[in-house]
């Protein structure tokens, strides 16, 4: 009798554990985001290679959690053109501005630094040529012009201005776009002549006299960044493809960077939770491979290079499944590229009908929005997923780990984790 008690205790225990064990999904992942979303990754961008410290981390993961390597390594190197934002600095009548909240870098803008005198060019003086052509004469020294088009209506006329101010004609040093507030910036992959920023409207005093800048821009052509790809074999050859871009806007100067906490440190720790959940589990009947790419805010570059330069063969992948903005869920579910992939949409609607794990499922058509496209293009089974709700502020430095919410985040895990086994279902069948 006793010898019965104790090994229903030690069954109940053992079963116990395997249940907060698999419980534990959302801890990781929340733990992996933490740490993305930290200054010392610089927004995981390519100020002071966030992209690299970032890779380093998440390849340091996969092995802890016994994540085997295509080759010697986890890093799949190559490289891309970007212009990198080393310092920011921006005053109005002596007043420092407030990056994002008052003013952005644009992606292209070359470097400047120094007190200008500016040069207003509003809807009126862009329609009297003669006049706006004295005020230009007439401003001593290089200059910089804030260029206001409320009221103009007419595109092709502030097209025209602008490109006599890029072509730093009249000594023009930097181009200030005048918007109704401060729009999102990302890094760029090339680097214009001139220096070129974007100011809210309200941040400029009625009586503007001075325009201080300092801009640091450095263009770097062939920049070195990388994939971080791991894998575990299955009981097949055929590939499970899990996906997410782990880069972000990173930082434009010291302390103007982005955690991109939803965009996508979610997508890039449900990547990692879901090798955890593969490492320690049965041997699955698909090999499971997880990617996760830079690049994707300036191209998907990283992807693109994959889908170009893969570690196996392509067709060999049964499906990608791709995870871009995944820890909110309160409104359901987007499914990209469900309309090029109807077969694989039907069966994540019939199993989220059985299970209910999600609000709704909201088919979508295929575009070039995340890292699923380059796959689709060389003709690989493809899709994305991007949870619906609120959540911070996304694509702009409100973007923080506080503010994810993982509403439906192990909801999400669970149906992922059923479409590899409904496709072996559906081969036995």
């Amino acid at each position: 009798m006793k010898k019965s008690l104790r090994f229903l205790v030690i069954l109940f225990l053992l079963v116990n554990q395997h249940v907060i064990s698999n419980a534990q999904n959302e801890q990781y992942a929340r733990r992996v985001l933490y740490q993305l979303c930290s200054p010392e990754m610089h927004g995981r961008g390519y100020y002071k290679q966030g992209d690299r410290i970032a890779a380093d981390y998440l390849a340091s993961e996969m092995k802890k959690l016994g994540v085997k390597t295509f080759g010697e390594e986890y890093l799949q190197p190559y490289t891309v053109n970007v212009n990198v934002t080393n310092r920011l600095m921006v005053k109005l009548n002596g007043q420092e501005l407030k990056f994002s909240k008052d003013f952005v870098v644009t992606p292209y803008s070359a470097s400047v630094k120094g007190t200008f005198t500016p040069v207003m060019v509003n809807a009126s003086l862009m329609k009297n040529p003669d006049k706006l052509l004295a005020i230009l004469q007439e401003t001593a020294g290089p200059k910089v012009v804030l260029i206001d088009t409320v009221g103009l209506k007419n595109p092709p006329l502030y097209q025209f201005v602008k490109s006599v101010f890029a072509a730093r004609q009249f000594g023009v040093e930097a181009i200030i776009d005048v918007l109704y507030t401060a729009p999102v910036t990302v890094p760029g992959r090339w680097q214009t002549p001139y220096a070129h920023l974007q100011i809210a409207r309200q941040a400029i005093p009625e009586n503007l006299q001075t325009v201080e800048l300092d801009v640091e821009a450095d263009y770097q052509e062939k920049y070195p960044t990388q994939n971080v790809i791991g894998w575990l074999p299955g009981k097949t050859e055929d590939f499970i493809v899990f996906t997410a871009h782990y880069d972000g806007f990173g930082s434009f100067g010291e302390g103007n960077y982005y955690q991109a906490a939803q965009d996508n440190g979610s997508g890039t720790a449900m990547v990692l939770d879901l090798a955890r959940h593969y490492a320690k589990g049965k041997k699955p009947h698909y090999s499971v491979a997880f990617m996760l790419f830079s690049g994707e805010e300036i191209g998907l570059t990283g992807s693109t290079w994959y889908a170009n330069n893969p570690l196996f063969p392509l067709d060999k992948i049964k499906l990608v499944i791709n995870l871009d903005m995944v820890a909110t869920g309160q409104d359901g579910v987007f499914l990209f590229n469900a309309e090029n992939r109807p077969s694989e949409a039907a069966l994540v609607m019939k199993i989220n009908e059985e299970h209910g794990y999600m609000k709704s499922v909201d088919n979508r058509e295929g575009r070039a929005n995340s890292d699923h496209w380059p796959f689709h293009l060389k003709g690989v089974p493809a899709i994305f997923f991007l949870t619906k709700g609120a959540c911070g502020d996304i694509h702009k430095p409100g973007d923080t780990y506080d503010k994810v919410p993982f509403y439906a985040y192990s909801n999400l895990f669970k149906l992922v984790l059923k479409i590899p086994e409904e496709l072996e279902r559906q081969e036995i069948r």
